[in-house]
């Protein structure tokens, strides 16, 4: 599908598609069963002919400060890897109230278009390389059920931030 739901299921996914339509930006939707693992994104992978990725937010121990960690949905994430990446301290993922509050969005739709809401100002924007090299990408538009395949040029352009970019040394499952 193209174009809009017909009904948002809540503000952030309403603000996603209400930025997509201002930017004039193309993408492709469809719904489907919830999304949660990779095991359930495999229909959705089939039917875009692209594989899915996973999103993590991740927190300090304070929890106050945020990553925003897009890697491929098959590798391993191991926090002690990513850390090391980046060379911050300890990571752990971050609670659904945590991601509420800065993405507006419930585990298994944590979504880099999160970054436009502004409470998500100081979240660090973070991919894996291979996955930045990748023409487009599938992520969910704020919901569990709904996935946007997009390019990844008109996705930065559209959230305002480059990512950092990292390797993910783990390997396939």
């Amino acid at each position: 599908m193209t174009g809009a739901p017909k009904e948002f299921k809540t503000e952030t996914q309403k603000m996603i598609y209400d930025a997509l339509e201002k930017s004039g930006i193309e993408y492709t939707r469809i719904e489907s069963d919830p999304g949660i693992s990779m095991d359930d994104c495999l229909n959705i992978d089939r039917a875009f002919g692209i594989d899915t990725v996973k999103t993590i937010l991740l927190t300090n121990r304070q929890k106050n400060r945020f990553w925003l960690y897009v890697t491929h949905a098959r590798k391993p994430f191991i926090t002690k890897e990513f850390g090391a990446s980046l060379q911050i301290p300890r990571v752990s993922f971050a609670d659904e109230e945590l991601m509420m509050q800065l993405l507006g969005t419930r585990h298994g739709a944590a979504t880099p278009f999160g970054l436009l809401r502004e409470e998500a100002s100081d979240v660090v924007f973070v991919m894996d390389k291979d996955v930045a090299s990748r023409e487009k990408i599938v992520i969910t538009d704020g919901d569990p059920c709904g996935f946007i395949a997009i390019s990844n040029s008109d996705l930065f352009r559209l959230i305002g931030k480059d990512p950092v970019l990292i390797e993910n040394p783990a390997e396939m499952q």
